[in-house]
């Protein structure tokens, strides 16, 4: 089983979430801890991240060693890359 590490983006992004979606999103994280979920590796400027579908959510996340998964931002579908790409850009500079 895989320990779950949040950034401080996607604690305050859950604690937000209506309470239904919230459940369901808690529900796919322990799927997630075993391996388990609609995930794909992502290729291009996020190569080297993974994201977790959950219906119109996703969740960027990257394999850290020690069996840690780093959940590193989440948002809708529609911009969770885009704003994830401009924070990975905010990093570098």
């Amino acid at each position: 089983m895989m320990k779950i590490s949040a950034s401080k983006q996607v604690q305050e992004w859950l604690v937000a979430l209506p309470p239904d979606t919230k459940k369901r999103v808690r529900l796919s994280l322990r799927g997630l801890e075993n391996g388990k979920g609609d995930i794909k590796a992502l290729q291009g400027e996020l190569s080297g991240f993974n994201r977790l579908r959950i219906g119109g959510l996703r969740v960027v996340y990257s394999q850290k060693p020690g069996r840690i998964l780093r959940l590193e931002y989440a948002d809708s579908r529609d911009v969770v890359y885009e704003n994830f790409l401009r924070v990975i850009e905010s990093r570098k500079k």
